[in-house]
């Protein structure tokens, strides 16, 4: 499908942009990075100027903005002096180029991934979405209607790849150029895996039946296996990572259920005793724990046991680690919460990375990623210095929780939330607090846009992981707390990726 006769062709890159988006570039991962090479090493762009096609001003702005996006998204990186010849004497974007409404996307798209400082892209992001708003009701290509709608709602960016493929699967199917094969190639591809994905969350739903927790607990915790699993598979959807994505829906569960003992038992005494049970982490030294918290404490060990009967016995004690030291956060978290303090916003952040439980997770991910998995690789995961790139991801998607699920922590009575912490320091009001909470989320996307372009002691696929897990939560807790609140639009997403099959 591939050709590589010409790998830094407009052609090419098209290609693999329309692989990517339909969900189907695992099958085509080395002839991908074969291509992506080469156009990194080729900084020629006259050549591209010489051919027939695409030979104007307009398709050269989308071949720029293409080639940019896809080297910075597999880890490459490219100046945003390339954009500079695409501006007038008055520094500003050429007005003309808002009639070429492909060139326009490609640049929108490409914006999203701008590091701090880059000024040149965010000016790109406003001059891009003003005038795809207005082109919408002037554009005579329905397909391009179509990908700008979504583009504008969801840029490829903030987009779960599984997701933004069957989205993207109908989309190209209204491209008169599309590539037939290819097409009836993703419709296919994509069912075969959502068949695939249907038993992984069968398996799942087996293992809590057989738990029948919901009959041991007293407090009205978070019962959400599907959406849990949906979280999973976020991050990694492909066929080879079925083992991983099962082990971690459970993971997900369970530190759900441990993050409801602390919000909603009510009760301080139980959870520190829960809290000094995981610090000894000895399943014979359970005597003072009530019944519920028994329970918790206990399954979690079982899924531990579960984790090294695995095989990676290098993970074990660091994934213990992470989740003890996971445990005293939440700990100190709730006794604040029980005192009614709310604290400065500074410290807030200096537990946020940690008491979300993302860390844990995401560790724990990394562990079950078979030979990737070496020492050397857990040891930068979980070591005592967290990663900032890990830091980052995990701030970032706790504001993004915390604001999501405002109305439900308000409704529990639990204050000590990052928008209740920046109101206190800061005198502002709930949706100034927001607005501004949301404007740090967007200068630490554009940190981690650029740690991601680092050079790491760890394999690419494992950077992949912690950005995808930000989309993931992105996704589910866009607007709500699509995790604890499962109706709406968290059900349609989980309808559209395991329940609804794409007509072939």
């Amino acid at each position: 499908m591939l050709s590589l006769a010409d790998p830094t062709s407009f052609q090419e890159l098209d290609l693999i942009d329309k692989i990517q988006r339909l969900g189907v570039a695992y099958h085509f991962e080395d002839e991908i990075e074969y291509v992506i090479q080469q156009a990194y090493n080729d900084d020629d762009y006259t050549h591209f100027m010489d051919q027939n096609v695409h030979s104007d001003k307009h398709a050269d702005l989308c071949y720029v903005s293409l080639r940019f996006r896809l080297l910075r998204q597999a880890g490459y990186y490219v100046s945003t002096d390339v954009f500079k010849k695409f501006k007038d004497e008055k520094g500003e974007f050429h007005a003309k180029l808002a009639s070429d409404v492909q060139g326009m996307l490609s640049l929108y798209e490409a914006s999203y991934l701008g590091f701090s400082g880059e000024d040149i892209m965010d000016e790109a992001m406003v001059f891009t979405t003003k005038h795809l708003d207005s082109l919408l009701t002037s554009c005579s290509s329905y397909s391009l209607v179509l990908q700008a709608k979504h583009a504008l709602a969801m840029p490829i960016q903030g987009s779960v790849a599984r997701s933004y493929a069957r989205h993207y699967i109908s989309i190209y199917q209204q491209d008169i150029s599309r590539n037939e094969t290819l097409h009836e190639f993703a419709k296919l591809d994509y069912n075969a895996v959502q068949f695939l994905h249907r038993k992984e969350i069968n398996e799942v739903q087996i293992w809590w039946k057989r738990m029948n927790i919901k009959s041991k607990l007293q407090f009205d915790f978070r019962d959400r296996v599907v959406e849990a699993y949906a979280i999973t598979n976020s991050i990694n959807f492909e066929p080879q990572f079925s083992q991983e994505r099962i082990y971690l829906a459970k993971i997900w569960t369970i530190l759900s259920i441990v993050d409801d003992a602390f919000d909603l038992s009510g009760n301080l005494d139980e959870v520190s005793q829960l809290c000094d049970a995981f610090q000894r982490w000895d399943a014979q030294s359970t005597s003072n724990l009530s019944a519920q918290m028994k329970v918790i404490f206990l399954e979690t060990l079982n899924l531990f046991n579960e984790f090294e009967k695995r095989g990676n016995s290098v993970g074990a004690s660091y994934f213990r680690h992470v989740m003890q030291l996971h445990i005293k956060i939440l700990w100190e978290e709730i006794k604040v919460i029980f005192s009614g303090d709310v604290p400065t916003f500074e410290k807030w952040l200096s537990v946020s990375t940690i008491s979300g439980g993302h860390n844990v997770f995401l560790i724990a991910q990394t562990m079950n990623m078979g030979e990737v998995a070496t020492k050397k690789v857990i040891d930068w995961t979980a070591g005592h210095c967290m990663p900032k790139i890990m830091k980052y991801s995990n701030t970032i998607n706790r504001i993004v929780g915390d604001i999501a699920s405002i109305k439900l922590d308000q409704a529990r009575g639990t204050d000590a939330q990052c928008v209740s912490c920046y109101m206190m320091d800061y005198g502002v009001s709930e949706s100034e607090a927001i607005e501004s909470l949301q404007k740090i989320v967007i200068r630490l996307q554009k940190v981690l846009n650029e740690e991601g372009l680092r050079v790491h002691p760890v394999p690419m696929r494992i950077i992949k992981n912690i950005l995808h897990f930000n989309r993931s939560i992105d996704l589910y807790y866009k607007g709500v707390d699509g995790h604890s609140v499962s109706d709406g639009r968290t059900k349609q997403i989980i309808t559209s990726l395991f329940i609804d099959p794409i007509p072939v």
